[in-house]
């Protein structure tokens, strides 16, 4: 049995949005984390519902092109034609601690300022103004199938975030 959410609308989010930047550096961390500036992701979908975010994205070479994966992990996979462009990422929002509270954070949250290098990243905002963190929750990079089509099951996330 699926979870009931109070959101029931998915909500695209668009550059120039209230926490955009904050979501899509997190969602993003993977890539950047495995190819620097090598490879970076072309948003085609950055929706959320609720608590819940997923982005569905092409990825591309620095030249705009496709990918090289030449030297990375990813190299033989992609050799044999087992890799696509797709990089999917499923995130979940958190409030941050309170100053002096213990983080109940889950095991993954990003500091996205941190991650910028100490740039000025906007935070996200929730629904109500207060702001959130981003957590990685689960992703694919190059999936040769829909891996994400058992995330809703896995995750106890809204299918209809996924589309589907």
């Amino acid at each position: 049995m699926q979870p009931v959410f109070a959101q029931s609308t998915v909500s695209p989010q668009r550059p120039g949005d209230p926490g955009y930047e904050a979501l899509l550096q997190a969602a993003t961390e993977p890539v950047r984390a495995r190819f620097g500036d090598a490879i970076h992701v072309e948003v085609e979908r950055l929706d959320r519902l609720g608590q819940w975010a997923f982005l569905q994205g092409t990825m591309h070479g620095a030249d705009g092109g496709r990918p090289d994966y030449a030297g990375t992990p990813y190299a033989e996979r992609a050799a044999a034609g087992g890799m696509s462009d797709v990089y999917v990422a499923l995130l979940q929002a958190t409030a941050p601690a309170a100053e002096g509270a213990a983080a109940v954070a889950p095991e993954r949250v990003l500091d996205v300022a941190e991650d910028a290098g100490g740039a000025d990243v906007p935070s996200a905002q929730a629904g109500d103004g207060e702001p959130v963190e981003w957590t990685l929750v689960d992703h694919s990079i190059g999936p040769s199938d829909v891996s994400w089509l058992t995330w809703p099951q896995a995750h106890a996330a809204p299918r209809q975030l996924f589309g589907f």
